[in-house]
C-alpha cells in the first residue's frame, strides 16, 4: 500500500536491474526512517538507546544491516524461512558491511522461536505479521516474541487499513533510483470480508517493457489495531500504543500516539507492544 500514485514520467531503469529483491528494497523499504522512528519511540518510552534488534520476517536483512551501520555497538538478528532470500541478503547486504558484518546474523528460523540473548526490540515490518492468522496464531506469535524481549523491550509493527483495504485495488507508483526509474505496483487482487483475508501482489515494470508480474505474493489477514491490541494484551504485553500518521502531506510522515483516528480510504500506522 502506498500514499503516492504514478506520475507521467517513463520507466528508465535498465533491464539488468530486474532483480526482485533489489527492486523491493528500492520501492518498499526505508531503513533510515525505521531506525530513526525506533530510536525516537524507544527513548520516549524507555529512556535509553536500544542496541540489540531482532527483525522478524527479515527477508534480505536490509534493516538489520542498516541498524548496525548506524548504531555503534549495535547487533542484529534476522529471522526468515526463505533460504533463497536470506542467501541474497548475506551476499548483497551483509558482506558489504565489511568489519561490521559479524554483528549481523541472518538465520533460517521460525519467528515463533524464543531467542537468546533477549532483544531490546523486535520488529515485524511491511505488514509481515499479517501472515499470522487466525487470531489465536497471532497471539501465540506475540507470546513467543514477549519471551524473547528484554524486561523493558518493545515490539514494533506497522499496519494499514481503510475501506480501500477491503476492495480490489491496484496502486502504481513511480520509483526513482540512482540508476533510473521504474514502476512499482501494489495490487490487492482479492478480499474476503468474512475472514478479512486478502491476496496481494507486487509487480514491477522497467524500461523497454520489461515486467516482473507477481514478483511477490501475499495471502494474509488485514488486522485492525484493535485486534492487534487484544492479541498483544492476551500474550502478556502490558500495553499497546498506536502511532497514527497525522500528516496532510503524502511526502511527509508525522506519526504520533493516538487513541482515535480519522476514518479514511487508506491509512498507515505503527503499533508498539510494551512489555
Amino acid at each position: 500500500m502506498s500514499k503516492q500514485s504514478r506520475g507521467d514520467c517513463e520507466n528508465t531503469l535498465p533491464r539488468r536491474f530486474a532483480d526482485r529483491h533489489l527492486l523491493y528494497q528500492w520501492s518498499v523499504q526505508v531503513p533510515k526512517f525505521e531506525v530513526q522512528f525506533i530510536d525516537r519511540i524507544f527513548r520516549k518510552l524507555r529512556g535509553r538507546k536500544p542496541l540489540y534488534l531482532r527483525e522478524d520476517f527479515c527477508g534480505t536483512g536490509l534493516l538489520c544491516c542498516d541498524w548496525v551501520r548506524r548504531r555503534k555497538g549495535g547487533r542484529a538478528l534476522g529471522l526468515d524461512l526463505d533460504q533463497e532470500t536470506l542467501a541474497w541478503g548475506r551476499e548483497h547486504n551483509v558482506a558489504p558491511l565489511g568489519a561490521l558484518a559479524g554483528r549481523v546474523a541472518l538465520q533460517h528460523g521460525d519467528v515463533r522461536s524464543i531467542t537468546n540473548p533477549p532483544a531490546d526490540l523486535v520488529c515485524a515490518y511491511n505488514f509481515s505479521w499479517y501472515l499470522m492468522h487466525p487470531l489465536q496464531e497471532l497471539t501465540e506469535y506475540f507470546r513467543k516474541v514477549r519471551a524473547s524481549l528484554a524486561p523493558d523491550g518493545l515490539l514494533f509493527l506497522d499496519c494499514y487499513g481503510g475501506w480501500e483495504a477491503q476492495q480490489q485495488t491496484s496502486e502504481p507508483r513511480l520509483v526513482e533510483t540512482p540508476e533510473g526509474m521504474f514502476t512499482y505496483t501494489w495490487e490487492q487482487a482479492d478480499y474476503n470480508p468474512i475472514d478479512n483475508v486478502a491476496r496481494c501482489y507486487i509487480h514491477f515494470e522497467l524500461a523497454g517493457g520489461r515486467s516482473l508480474r507477481k514478483a511477490f505474493t501475499y495471502e494474509w489477514r488485514v488486522y485492525t489495531p484493535a485486534e492487534a491490541r487484544d492479541a498483544l494484551l492476551a500474550a502478556g504485553f502490558s500495553d499497546c500504543v498506536v502511532y497514527w500518521d497525522f500528516s496532510t502531506d503524502p511526502e511527509i510522515d508525522l506519526y504520533r500516539p493516538a487513541r482515535r483516528g480519522e476514518n479514511q480510504p487508506g491509512w498507515l500506522a505503527y503499533i508498539v507492544g510494551v512489555v
